[in-house]
């Protein structure tokens, strides 16, 4: 459908022309003539503002346009009164901008609407505009309230400017996320495995209004095959989940389910510290009689276990023989003797003598099927890096909607379009990214306005 007709593209291609000579001369003219670097930044500076001046009024102009030709059709005059105009502030990425815009009444219920803010996507009282709430989505996933906003103001309006003002506060930044409702993207088939590999642990993060208590956040990584380049360890077809709230294991079962045939699917290796809840999901992943569940303890915690009983490299090497040819009756005595050689260690011997012990299969496991856990890292990378690198404290809340951001820009999803897709919907709604469609912004002020009719052919043939 052609919006702007094409009497309007000559006139606004005027405008631009006639704008940009005019902005750009009075911008240069105060450009100092002696020789410094100033010089360069104030020319990149005086061209950015004339564009940025440029690219506000056209979508002034167009969003006016817009607005006025379909005040002018026959399909409003037919079914909607004109109830009132009001202007509207906008933050876009080129700077604010103010615009007119009308409201309606339908003729029969008497409900009300306006036409260029359901056209454009535009919620009722924002502010910001959708693609800088979209840039804050992304950012926050990778950076801090505060450097989130910003950076993102540091986009906004003149990029070339020696002192800029943060336009986003950490609470405009922190509002921004809570409101928002990200989609749950379709996951494409796999084809059939008879292997799949499960890694799991846990990460405490600080909470607000919590009692002082802190989150659990478990963590779950799903992939069927390792790669091995060089030291480097790649684990193919990786889907991470992490949540506070809800089950985690519902959630890997249900993407198990939706990609794999489970019906193929022979072993599940799984692996972890050795945790009970972590022990317990064994069940969960019996899809067939024929399938075999193996659990194997992660090689990290077992060496650190017995770092701590031997502090020896030589006994080290001793007690991992003694375990790894099933020799309990000779570790125990290893540990033993370590406990009448020094007493004051004998607590930290116990313990982990008793850990090692209680994971004695699970360590044979793991070197019997030659499995390698990733996990430490992969909490590290995945969660520690954005919640706890530095001393903060969420909301529960919160931290249900950073988590769900995190995985998805750690699944490698674009979250700029995932956000944008839902913008106008207060529910989750499944899409596929191949075919992302907008259809939902026919959602705007659904519980107030009357059907909205399409965008008329003629909406902006009026004369200039």
């Amino acid at each position: 459908m052609n919006i702007i007709p094409n009497n309007y593209i000559n006139v606004l291609k005027n405008m631009i022309i006639s704008n940009f000579s005019n902005n750009l001369e009075q911008e240069l003219n105060k450009i100092d003539s002696n020789p410094t670097v100033f010089n360069y930044i104030n020319l990149l500076s005086s061209l950015d503002k004339s564009l940025c001046k440029i690219a506000k009024e056209s979508l002034i102009t167009i969003f006016e346009a817009i607005d006025r030709g379909y005040r002018n059709s026959y399909d409003r005059k037919r079914k909607y009164h004109i109830k009132a105009h009001h202007t509207r502030s906008l933050m876009t990425i080129f700077g604010e901008i103010t615009f007119k815009r009308t409201f309606y009444s339908d003729k029969h219920n008497k409900g009300s609407f306006c036409y260029l803010d359901w056209f454009l996507g535009l919620n009722k009282y924002d502010y910001f505009d959708p693609y800088i709430k979209a840039l804050v989505i992304d950012y926050s996933t990778k950076y801090s309230f505060q450097k989130t906003g910003s950076l993102i103001s540091e986009m906004i309006g003149n990029r070339i400017n020696l002192s800029k003002d943060c336009l986003l506060s950490r609470q405009i930044v922190r509002n921004i996320i809570l409101k928002s409702v990200m989609p749950i993207p379709k996951c494409e088939p796999i084809n059939d495995v008879d292997s799949i590999y499960i890694m799991a642990d846990e990460k405490f993060i600080h909470t607000q209004r919590n009692n002082k208590k802190d989150a659990i956040i478990k963590s779950i990584v799903v992939f069927d095959k390792i790669n091995n380049d060089g030291n480097r360890i790649k684990l193919i077809n990786k889907m991470i989940f992490s949540n506070y709230s809800g089950s985690i294991v519902d959630n890997v079962l249900d993407y198990i389910y939706k990609v794999y045939n489970t019906d193929k699917i022979k072993n599940i290796y799984y692996m972890g510290d050795g945790a009970g809840w972590i022990k317990n999901i064994k069940n969960y992943f019996k899809f067939t009689t024929n399938t075999n569940v193996i659990f194997g303890l992660d090689k990290f915690h077992f060496k650190q276990a017995l770092h701590h009983i031997c502090q020896n490299e030589l006994l080290e090497y001793n007690a991992t023989t003694y375990i790894l040819n099933d020799d309990k009756q000779t570790f125990k005595e290893l540990c033993t003797n370590l406990i009448i050689s020094y007493p004051h260690r004998q607590k930290t011997i116990l313990e982990k003598e008793t850990y090692i012990l209680n994971n004695w299969q699970y360590i044979l496991n793991s070197y019997n099927n030659n499995l390698r856990c990733c996990m430490e890292s992969n909490i590290s990378h995945n969660i520690a890096d954005l919640f706890t690198s530095r001393p903060k404290a969420y909301s529960l809340k919160m931290i249900d909607k950073l988590m769900e951001h995190r995985m998805l820009y750690k699944n490698n999803y674009n979250l700029k379009k995932l956000y944008l897709n839902n913008h106008n919907n207060k529910e989750q709604i499944i899409i596929d990214l191949e075919n992302i469609n907008y259809s939902i912004f026919d959602m705007y002020h659904k519980d107030t306005k009357p059907k909205l009719p399409k965008l008329p052919t003629i909406a902006l043939s009026y004369k200039y």
